[in-house]
């Protein structure tokens, strides 16, 4: 096993693979042939074989693995600490820190970044931030101290470091961040930017003066303006930024004297401002784009604001949505940030507030960027009268341009469709052709757009630079500058075009400037190790920019094709090619088509198509559309494009009064923006932040090996890999090299070690000289295999291979000589315990042949005085059996007799309650009875006096209407005789007849009038009755309100017992649901107590097996005992005394003292019950008693070692107890 480890550790090698880059595996074996077997690993946990030729790798021999003993790979933080510094170790080591959830690794000065495409926490926290301030600002390390080997890679040590060098060492300096799109660059300078203005307000540093948080904000802030207008969605990366930019922040550095007479020992740097230089915007995504990718996010910010914004801004942009305008199209929403659309304009708008650009200058801004929306929906057709002329056939889309230009419908259609040429002195005015009607429209876009973002970033940079927002500006003689340059990575497609041809240009001069600071660093190692470099081949990429940039190289002659009347893109390359030719990077194939060419870059080669590049170079807008411009009433649009007609009238002309458009060409101008930035980084001390998105896939915790191993050349690493390890590929520590090496060394070379312990260089070199003393280096046979430094020893190429690989050899060996080691002691182990085990085997036989012996006498002995308890117990037994019926019997008949008489008891009892309730109702009854006839008695006399009443009061009435009608009567025969009696004399004489009625008249009067009076009587009398009667009456509804109060409360009662009926239902419902609920309980425990019981009846019986098992044994034993007891028999008839017999039985022999007892022994196998004491079975069992002998065998329970365990115990455990304690 040890010696299998040891060929892993020693064979683990890279071989290189088209579809994973690098895949691990072990040599198998070398042939002569120059080719190796190796097992290849791959990714998907698979093995196999593969044969691959030395030629194809560097110095013909496999990169190795950097593994441990044990054959793990090894990774570190650093990786310039690796053993083997290779593309494939810094792969792997990328690799196995990214999932890892490390997403930072450093190489030397260099920090590599990996996409985590994830949020991990605490990774920026403010706890986090501190320790990199504290550790790398503010520590106050010696001489020589490796300030980051305190921290673990991280961009806040990247500009932690620079922090540090613009406060102690006074040097400006500069964070170039690079890497594709989607590998964070952008993200990953906002990050340095926000942890370089937050260091001032540190716990260690000195506090913010209130003063300076305004400008800190802007330059905070401006970031995301940046992001508004010049980031995209692409299908790489949803916020890919679509322009490189260099930020200077700008810093008020404290004086080295005054910060130490403060008592600082770092000075303190506060923030004064920032200034922002764009480069290559890409204006091509203002009028078209991929999908699903989308252009500037600007546009859908704008357009997803809210309707009330959007019409004071301007009236045509109400209601509209991403769809109204062609070159914004329909897309997916999106969000940035985690926040949509609508909320980004909220955050845009902040943001411009904070550099001033409010109000009126908002409402210009955002009416540009809609002029530029509004260029695309105009549509061109051709002129019904002439094909040859176009004109605009969406009118209303017209008016609305021309609306938010502030110009005449016809100038700005005219500008669109016609072009003016200038002959001599005169001009003319040409129509245009329908598709170059629509490049003008989508030119002046493209033109208006850059003018708009080149404005913005002028307005940020005069909000935020120190020279004009600061207010101690006057007193700073020089701002330390901290520069981040955010560009974009090397650039292969498959069609590339003029803007990879820039993006390349400018990684190449990139390249340059980090090849040659590499180039330093090296130079500044090997000099601090205190080892002579010597003449190391450096290869750098001033070929490729001599192609470029050169007096004849690729910018100029594109110049000329741009200058010339008839130059176009054929042209151009043929005259790239036939120039160039004798430059090794032009690569110049047959099968290239005329307009294609290419150029081996320092990331590898990329094939251009030239089509488009005099266009794209020349970059010129027509003037008609420059005076059109000119003419708008928006102030933006006009400004910036009449100082670009003003630049190009002021541009310098040669001898014969033509313009010099060279000057002006896009390839020019970048050109020279970079020779400016490669001018101002050269003045600082340079960083490097190399971005790598680790999947196409933007899935956290996964890194494509392929694609990141391209984008690792793309960035530079393994070119700095190959600078710094070129001379000498191989390194380790002093102590790693000692204890890796010691083995291959003699016994005299390993005692020499030992005396200069503590000394590694001395040992280093004895040891190394020693072992490679006779190895020679290919092809450098004159120069030494290795080099001791300071802290690291240094191999030449091949050498540490060659002590890997007598490592091999001797630690093989070396495992031979442990294996036998290791056999002899297991074996010499084996024989040990075996003896041990045979001796106690051995005596653990004696020991059970000695007890068996003891145990069978002690046994026989027992098993008699056990059968004499037996028989006393069951006396006993059957005594108390007995006993226990009789009890029973007496209980019984005393239970039957307590019952008669208690329901005798019972019977009386309840029928005197029914006697005693009796006597105690009828009294009641009665009275009940009573009332009840009073009460009829009452009502029927209240009826009856009522009738009476009745008829009295209709008696009344009559008389009272008779009376009536006799006074009437009466006062008509008065009122006559009064008028006979006036009359007098005319009626004098009466008839006898009258006379008579007058008489009857009068009586009839006086009966009346005592009728009248009898009935007042009868009337009086009965009112008083009635008077008699309304008190009884009320008397009766007093009583009746009683009984109905009483009523009342009955009915309450009745109620409050229904409600308690209620309950008690309830609760009888709940009590019935407890108990049905109890019934499955008890149905599933009863179910539960029976699988228990069987298993325990399986128990029993396995146990009752067992138990006759053993009582087989004793059987046998018995029988054992039965010989001995007749030897000892024969003993005592010999003479030897008769002691253990006569001290059981009492002097007398076991057979005398049964008959004395009379008792006779028990037949020969009579069987004897099973019977149950303390809850356990005693098993039935067979005795045999024969009539001359007493000591024959029987099966027995209980005695010394039975089933209930007790010394002599038959039913339970205890000495001598018949029932057990």
């Amino acid at each position: 096993m040890a010696e299998e480890e040891k060929k892993k550790s020693s064979s683990c090698v890279y071989v290189a693979d088209k579809k994973h880059a690098w895949l691990p595996g072990n040599v198998v074996s070398y042939s002569d042939d120059g080719k190796a077997t190796v097992k290849v690993h791959y990714p998907d946990n698979r093995t196999a074989e593969s044969t691959v030729k030395l030629s194809d790798y560097p110095n013909k021999a496999l990169p190795l693995q950097n593994v441990d003993e044990g054959g793990n790979l090894i990774v570190l933080e650093d990786m310039v600490d690796l053993p083997s510094l290779h593309e494939a170790a810094i792969l792997y080591n990328l690799k196995s820190r990214h999932e890892g959830m490390k997403p930072y690794t450093r190489v030397g000065d260099i920090v590599i970044a990996c996409n985590p495409f994830q949020w991990i926490d605490g990774l920026y926290s403010n706890e986090n931030r501190s320790k990199y301030v504290e550790k790398l600002i503010f520590s106050t390390g010696g001489e020589g101290t490796d300030l980051k080997s305190e921290v673990e890679p991280h961009v806040y040590e990247t500009s932690s470091l620079a922090y540090r060098g613009l406060a102690v060492d006074g040097h400006h300096q500069s964070i170039l961040v690079s890497g594709e799109s989607g590998a964070g660059k952008t993200e990953t300078v906002k990050i340095v930017m926000s942890h370089l203005a937050s260091v001032q307000g540190s716990e260690c540093g000195n506090p913010t003066p209130s003063s300076s948080d305004a400008v800190i904000k802007r330059v905070v802030d401006s970031n995301p303006l940046l992001e508004a207008f010049g980031n995209a969605k692409t299908t790489r990366n949803n916020n890919s930024s679509r322009f490189g930019k260099y930020i200077q922040l700008q810093f008020d550095v404290e004086d080295a004297t005054s910060a130490s007479f403060s008592g600082r020992a770092v000075p303190r740097c506060v923030l004064a401002g920032s200034n922002c230089e764009t480069y290559l915007l890409e204006k091509s995504r203002v009028v078209g784009h991929e999908d699903p990718e989308r252009t500037y996010h600007i546009f859908y910010q704008l357009i997803a604001a809210p309707d009330d914004v959007k019409e004071q801004l301007w009236d045509g942009l109400k209601g509209t949505k991403n769809s109204s305008f062609r070159y914004v199209g329909d897309c997916t929403p999106l969000k940035i940030d985690g926040l949509t659309d609508a909320e980004q304009w909220v955050k845009t708008v902040n943001a411009l507030s904070l550099v001033g650009v409010v109000d009126d200058k908002l409402t210009t801004l955002m009416r540009a960027i809609c002029t530029v929306m509004q260029l695309g929906n105009l549509t061109v057709g051709p002129d019904p009268s002439d094909d040859e002329k176009s004109i605009i056939t969406s009118q209303d889309e017209l008016e609305k341009l021309a609306s938010l230009m502030g110009m005449e419908t016809e100038d700005v259609a005219k500008a669109l469709t016609t072009r003016t040429v200038t002959a001599g002195r005169e001009s003319y005015a040409v129509p245009m052709k329908v598709d170059e009607s629509r490049d003008a429209c989508d030119a002046f876009a493209k033109e208006i757009y850059e003018r708009v973002f080149d404005w913005l970033v002028r307005n940020i940079n005069a909000a935020t630079t120190a020279e004009h927002n600061y207010e101690d500006a006057a007193d700073v003689a020089e701002f330390g500058l901290v520069g981040l340059l955010d560009i974009f990575g090397f650039e292969s497609f498959k069609i590339n075009r003029f803007e990879q041809l820039c993006i390349n240009y400018a990684n190449e001069k990139l390249q340059g400037k980090y090849l040659l600071d590499i180039f330093r660093s090296v130079q500044d190692e090997y000099e601090y190790e205190g080892i002579a470099l010597g003449d190391v081949p450096f290869t750098d990429n001033s070929e490729v920019l001599k192609l470029i940039e050169g007096r004849m190289g690729l910018v100029a002659i594109l110049n000329e094709e741009c200058v010339r009347p008839s130059g176009n893109d054929t042209s151009f390359v043929s005259k790239l090619k036939t120039v160039n030719k004798d430059i090794s990077v032009l690569v110049n194939e047959r099968l290239h088509r005329p307009t294609e060419f290419g150029i081996e870059h320092y990331a590898g080669p990329v094939k251009y198509n030239a089509e488009m590049f005099v266009q794209k170079n020349t970059d010129v807008l027509p003037k008609d559309l420059l005076d059109c411009a000119c003419k708008s009433s928006n102030d933006l649009i006009s400004t910036e494009l009449k100082a670009k007609a003003e630049a190009s009238a002021a541009a310098p002309t040669t001898g014969r009064g033509r313009s010099k458009k060279s000057a002006l060409t896009v390839g020019t101008k970048f050109r020279t923006q970079l020779t400016s930035l490669m001018a101002n980084i050269s003045k600082t001390r340079t960083r490097y932040i190399r971005c790598i998105k680790p999947n196409p896939e933007k899935e956290p915790v996964k890194l494509d090996l392929l694609s990141s191993a391209q984008q690792l050349r793309c960035a530079g690493v393994v070119s700095a890999v190959t600078i710094s390890r070129v001379a000498f590929p191989n390194r380790l520590t002093h102590e790693t090299a000692v204890q890796r090496f010691r083995c291959l060394g003699s016994a005299e070379t390993r005692h020499d070690l030992d005396k200069l312990t503590g000394q590694g260089p001395e040992q280093v070199n004895v040891l190394i000289g020693e072992l490679l003393k006779e190895y020679k280096v290919k092809g450098e046979e004159d120069k030494k295999a290795f080099e001791v430094g300071k802290t690291r020893v240094y191999f030449r190429t091949g050498a540490l291979e060659h002590l890997e690989s007598e490592r091999m050899k001797a630690l093989a060996a070396l495992a031979c000589n442990i294996n036998r080691m290791v056999r002899g002691f297991i074996a010499r182990a084996a024989f040990i315990r075996l003896h041990r085990k045979a001796v106690a085997a051995q005596a653990l036989a004696r020991r059970t042949i000695a007890r068996k012996k003891f145990m069978a006498a002690k046994r026989a002995a027992i098993a008699v005085a056990n059968w004499r308890r037996m028989i006393k117990a069951k006396r006993e037994l059957k005594g108390r059996q007995e006993t226990k019926a009789a009890s029973l019997l007496q209980t019984r008949w005393r239970i039957v007799r307590a019952v008669a008489m208690l329901l005798r008891n019972r019977k009386a009892a309840i029928m005197i309650q029914k006697v005693v309730r009796g006597t105690q109702q009828r009294p009641k009854y009665e009275a009940m009875k009573k009332e009840a006839q009073e009460e009829a008695r009452v009502n029927s006399k209240v009826a009856a006096l009522q009738k009476r009443l009745a008829d009295a009061e209709m008696k009344w009435i009559q008389a009272d209407k008779a009376r009536i009608e006799a006074e009437k009567r009466a006062e008509g025969m008065v009122a006559k005789e009064e008028d006979v009696e006036t009359k007098g004399e005319e009626k004098v004489a009466m008839t006898d007849q009258q006379h008579a009625v007058m008489q009857e008249s009068g009586q009839m009067l006086g009966v009346l009038q005592q009728e009248v009076l009898k009935l007042r009587q009868q009337n009086f009398a009965l009112r008083s009755d009635m008077v008699e009667l309304k008190g009884e009456n009320n008397e009766l509804a007093s009583h009746n309100e009683s009984l109905e109060a009483n009523f009342q409360a009955l009915k309450q009662h009745a109620h409050h017992m229904s409600q308690m009926n209620m309950k008690l239902q309830v609760q009888a419902n709940s009590q019935k649901k407890g108990i049905v609920d109890l019934k499955r309980e008890l149905n599933k425990s009863r179910f539960m107590h029976r699988s228990e019981m069987n298993k325990m009846q399986e128990v029993m019986k396995a146990k009752e097996a067992l138990h006759e098992a053993q009582l087989e044994e004793m059987r046998v034993e018995l029988e054992t005992a039965r010989y001995r007891a007749d030897e000892y028999e024969a003993e005592l008839d010999d003479g030897m005394g008769y002691g253990m017999d006569e001290e059981m039985t009492g002097g007398k022999s076991v057979e005398e003292g049964k008959r004395a007892e009379g008792e006779s022994p028990p037949p020969k196998a009579a069987p004897i019950t099973r019977a149950t004491f303390g809850g356990q079975s005693s098993l039935s069992y067979y005795s045999r008693y024969p009539s001359t002998d007493m000591e024959e065998d029987w099966d027995y329970g209980g005695g010394y070692g039975g089933e209930y365990g007790g010394y002599g115990s038959m039913y339970g455990s205890g000495y001598g107890s018949m029932y057990g304690s």
